[in-house]
């Protein structure tokens, strides 16, 4: 079974735009587990979890060259919007071409990263794709904290050297193009 795992990254730019970005991880369940413990060595001293922003140039780095060996790959959603755009509306466009993408290709279940109280709004987006058949009811729809889910950090690492490589700074997204299908969106 194919699942996929979601988070996001948000970069304001001094030049009066903003990127909202969305990454998918995917992976099939029976490498899992063997995902997981190769995510967890990577955390430094008694940090919970990987957070890209948190981490070191040369960390990220490793990151990256780990995310390469691993049986897995990732869509990435990004939508360049000038300040008028309320980052919840670049949200739902991102999420929703990204689940669009994900029920095309029969992932089966999807684990998004919580934002506790507003996980609401992500599921209000979903049931009204749902009722306009836009993707499957069969697809399954969870939200889970990145401290109980090392494989979002996965698609934290995508999302963030993606953000990264739109700032001009290539080297860790360079190492895993060959992982990454980046959509832009209009």
């Amino acid at each position: 079974m194919l699942t996929a795992y979601i988070d996001e990254s948000l970069r304001r730019r001094p030049d009066d735009c903003s990127v909202y970005a969305m990454a998918a991880v995917i992976a099939d369940s029976a490498d899992h587990d063997d995902i997981r413990l190769a995510l967890e060595s990577l955390r430094l001293g008694k940090r919970r979890r990987l957070h890209w922003r948190d981490e070191s140039p040369a960390h990220r780095l490793d990151i990256a060259r780990t995310l390469t060996k691993l049986p897995l790959h990732s869509i990435v959603t990004v939508c360049i919007h000038d300040r008028g755009i309320r980052h919840e509306r670049a949200r739902r466009l991102c999420l929703e071409r990204l689940l669009c993408e994900l029920d095309a290709r029969d992932i089966e279940e999807v684990v998004l990263e919580s934002r506790y109280a507003e996980d609401r709004l992500d599921r209000s987006l979903l049931t009204g794709m749902r009722r306009s058949r836009r993707v499957s009811l069969a697809m399954e729809v969870r939200w889970i904290s990145p401290y109980d889910e090392p494989l979002l950090w996965a698609a934290d690492a995508m999302v963030g050297a993606t953000t990264r490589w739109l700032d001009g700074h290539s080297q860790c997204f360079d190492v895993l193009a060959d992982q990454i299908r980046v959509i832009c969106l209009e």
